[in-house]
């Protein structure tokens, strides 16, 4: 079975393994630039309530738990982004609920 995780998941998988330190740790190069990536660019949501509490609220939007997981990972800014990350967007999503998504996300998700 494979599980999908966000970036916030790995994030902290990373720094449960010392990347976040200078010195020791368990982490490896790649494992630290990898923590240093995530940090600054596409963590998202850093707490597992906020991060359950945001998929409730993508619920009415009928997404996949792939879908819900890219739009974290992402964070989407305009609807194009949402058009690329929603499978048959055009056929499942109206213009006013991708533009609700879009404000979820620039309410609840870092950038």
């Amino acid at each position: 079975m494979v599980a999908l995780i966000t970036n916030s998941e790995v994030l902290q998988v990373l720094k449960d393994r010392g990347a976040d330190l200078q010195l020791g740790g368990r982490a490896v190069g790649s494992e630290k630039l990898a923590h240093a990536y995530l940090e600054n660019n596409s963590a998202g949501i850093r707490h597992a309530a906020a991060l359950r509490e945001f998929i409730d609220m993508l619920k009415p939007f009928n997404l996949t738990r792939t879908e819900a997981l890219s739009i974290i990972n992402t964070c989407p800014t305009s609807m194009v982004e949402v058009f690329l990350l929603v499978d048959r967007c055009d056929t499942r999503l109206t213009e006013e609920q991708m533009e609700a998504i879009l404000d979820l996300v620039a309410m609840h998700l870092k950038h």
